[in-house]
């Protein structure tokens, strides 16, 4: 009987085994392996291709139908030759450049593959019978020389995350690759969280930490109990296409939310508070126009005694600016031993009692600059209707609700030509009282209802607000509030997110409560290249992250970051993973199966 006279029979395993080593193998395991790190022999087929920073995959066999599935990511990728190598055969490859048959085809590659996500599965590669179970972040066992690696493709990410396919969101796709990474966008009150989380987003600027931001919380957004609230130093959150990769306000709005886009010049009602009126009113001309250029022992005298005259005066956020001012002279005029607390000699006094008889006669000049600061204090009508109070404004964010929750942003720009506003001191004080508020408001509730208040807060140019200065400044005294809130709110349910340039520029304490980070293009040198080692470990990493391009550079622009914490179900260690952010919105919406805006 012929060989071609025997029945043959299909074996769909074997066909599909062969497929897969045809389209994807990229190598086996070498020596020396651990169940942490594998040696990774490359085949000749994957050597005319992109390798580093592949997330690639290998299954170890425990017994029938029973495997431990490891993905990782391909590091540093090692050519050897050992004619190369030999001393013998340098003097020839000087004169001839390469050696026949042996330069080329004699080269072995070696790379490493850091484990960071087991499975266990009932076969070795998809499709797969039952949804595979996570293992945790190492092999229980050394594998086996010899076993294929192949590029994770769709079908293993889909297969893998099959259990959490209600859960899962992308942002982008794998760096280098077609696959789309899926990741966890979690709201507070998830199980999964045990309780709210800080985020940081790091890169210089240009790359694309505005990009990723927005994307996140769009997808936050998909989350209705979750409330959101933006410090927006810059105006990029405020103005609809300032920087953004889509309409954030619309994308809220489709989700069922309510927009509030308060600027603190004209929107926002700050607490009554003389002490905070005269505080401001220090970054004006108000005190130089009443002779005192400086700030000394009595300027501060009269500060002191403005607001005590102030604070005797009732319901002055409701008095007309020009009254409330009139008002506040003339009982100082008349208030001789005020006068003489502020100047103890006499010719110091009666100049400063003619100044406010000066100005008593025309308010003119000081009411310029008294009138906006007085206006922050009142509940007048703002831009979009009258000025909501700081107390309303978290009362919205923090209150429960039968629909989805608001979408709140502060917009810090002066807009209306007062410039003391934009004054980083000035921020920074306003900045503390509302996050202050919030921190207060948020433990009340908290404490009375033993629910986390779900709500995240976002901080932009968090370099200038969140940083290392320290001293009296109001600058530091915000950092030094700020430190104090990531460590308290985590059990109340408020997590914030800090968006800045350089990781050294972030307070260090802060940084050590992020529990998720995100780094973009640009930390390759000094303290900051110091703190990714750290984070990170990995040698391959960190190669792979400075291979980055600057996103500036190119026609088309990409926006890559390399991702820690626990973010996405295929890395359950340290270990990053390494995403490339959508640059299309149709796509973002299309692969999250979100509806398009009309």
């Amino acid at each position: 009987m012929s060989i071609d006279s025997v029945p043959r029979t299909f074996d769909a395993t074997a066909t599909r085994e062969l497929v897969r080593d045809t389209a994807g193998k990229v190598g086996i395991v070498g020596s020396p392996s651990t169940t942490a790190e594998l040696t990774m022999d490359v085949v000749d087929a994957a050597t005319h291709g992109s390798l580093l920073g592949e997330m690639v995959y290998t299954a170890h066999e425990l017994a029938i139908d029973d495997y431990l599935l490891a993905v990782g990511t391909v590091g540093e990728i090692e050519t050897r030759n050992r004619w190369h190598e030999d001393p013998n055969m340098r003097g020839v490859l000087r004169v001839h450049g390469t050696l026949p048959h042996l330069s080329a085809d004699g080269d072995v590659r070696t790379a490493t593959m850091s484990i960071q996500a087991v499975y266990r599965t009932d076969r070795s590669s998809p499709p797969f019978a039952a949804a595979p179970r996570e293992e945790g972040g190492a092999l229980g066992m050394s594998p086996t020389t010899g076993q294929p690696i192949y590029r994770v493709d769709q079908p293993l990410v889909d297969g893998l995350v099959a259990r959490h396919k209600d859960s899962i969101v992308y942002l982008g796709r794998v760096y280098r690759s077609d696959v789309l990474l899926p990741m966890f966008v979690r709201d507070f009150n998830d199980r999964a969280t045990d309780g709210a989380f800080h985020t940081g987003i790091f890169g210089r600027s240009g790359s694309g930490k505005t990009a990723f931001a927005a994307h996140l919380m769009g997808m936050q957004m998909q989350h209705p109990d979750l409330s959101m609230l933006v410090f927006d130093p810059q105006g990029q959150f405020t103005d609809k296409n300032r920087g953004l990769p889509f309409d954030l306000d619309a994308w809220a709005r489709a989700a069922g939310r309510r927009v509030l886009k308060l600027s603190i010049a004209s929107d926002v009602q700050l607490t009554p508070d003389a002490a905070l009126l005269l505080e401001l009113l220090q970054h004006t001309h108000f005190f130089p126009l009443l002779g005192m250029k400086t700030r000394n022992e009595n300027r501060a005298a009269l500060t002191y005694e403005l607001e005590t005259l102030a604070r005797g005066l009732n319901k002055w956020t409701e008095l007309e600016s020009a009254a409330f001012l009139r008002e506040l002279l003339q009982r100082l005029y008349d208030n001789d031993d005020a006068l003489s607390r502020i100047y103890k000699g006499k010719g110091g006094k009666e100049t400063l009692r003619n100044a406010l008889a000066s100005t008593l006669g025309s308010l003119e000049d000081l009411l310029g600059e008294f009138e906006p600061v007085h206006a922050l204090f009142r509940a007048g009508r703002g831009a979009t209707g009258n000025r909501m109070s700081i107390h309303a404004i978290i009362r919205h964010l923090i209150e429960p609700s039968n629909v989805p929750r608001p979408f709140i942003v502060i917009d810090l720009n002066s807009r209306s030509g007062v410039k003391w506003l934009d004054d980083d001191e000035v921020r920074a004080r306003l900045m503390r009282l509302i996050a202050s508020t919030l921190r207060r408001q948020s433990e009340e509730q908290w404490r009375a209802t033993g629910v986390p208040v779900n709500c995240s807060v976002t901080f932009d140019e968090a370099q200038r607000y969140a940083s290392t200065e320290t001293g009296d400044s109001e600058l530091a005294r915000l950092a030094s509030s700020l430190v104090k809130y990531v460590r308290e709110t985590r059990k109340t349910g408020v997590g914030w997110t800090f968006i800045t340039q350089e990781i050294k520029s972030l307070n260090p304490a802060i940084y050590a409560q992020l529990r998720v980070r995100a780094f973009g293009f640009g930390l390759t040198s000094g303290t900051d290249l110091d703190r990714l080692r750290d984070e990170v470990g990995t040698p391959g990493s960190i190669e792979l992250y400075k291979s980055f391009p600057d996103p500036q550079s190119r026609v088309e622009k990409s926006y890559p970051f390399m991702l820690s914490g626990p973010v996405s179900p295929l890395t359950f260690t340290s270990a990053p993973v390494f995403l490339e952010v959508f640059t299309s919105e149709e796509e973002f919406r299309r692969v999250n199966h979100l509806s398009v805006l009309r």
